[in-house]
């Protein structure tokens, strides 16, 4: 049974990739496979071309809204926090990358975490936009 723990959480550590790394190797596959199993509450990495800005949230906090592409049928919101980070000049039609935690619904989900925080994997949750990350 310790052998088996052992071989999952070293297969999920392999199946976290971008975490805390390099956006330029980012794939939107786990953020996919996550969305088509229902799965909720992990921590992903992605990128795609923005498609819609929403009006800023005030639940739980203050957060920038926005929709990412992930394939031709997902669109994903990204929830980034205006209390832990600063406002990305993001517009329509721009490409981002992210990382954030992942939360499940029958639209696409939402990601959000996506600022410094040294207690989540990889330090936390991060969006790229033309060459800055704002985390």
């Amino acid at each position: 049974m310790r052998i088996i723990t052992l071989i999952l959480l070293l297969l999920s550590a392999l199946w976290l990739p971008g975490c805390g790394g390099d956006s330029s190797d980012l794939s939107n596959e786990r953020l996919i496979a996550s969305f088509v199993e229902g799965r909720t509450g992990i921590w992903v990495s992605g990128s795609g071309p923005v498609t819609q800005l929403l009006g800023d949230e005030a639940i739980g906090g203050n957060f920038q809204r926005f929709v990412v592409r992930l394939n031709e049928e997902i669109l994903l919101t990204v929830r980034h926090s205006l209390d832990n980070s600063e406002r990305i000049p993001v517009e329509r039609g721009d490409q981002v990358a992210f990382q954030g935690l992942y939360e499940w619904d029958a639209r696409g989900g939402f990601v959000s975490g996506t600022h410094n925080d040294p207690s989540e994997p990889g330090g936390g949750g991060w969006v790229e936009h033309e060459g800055t990350r704002y985390d």
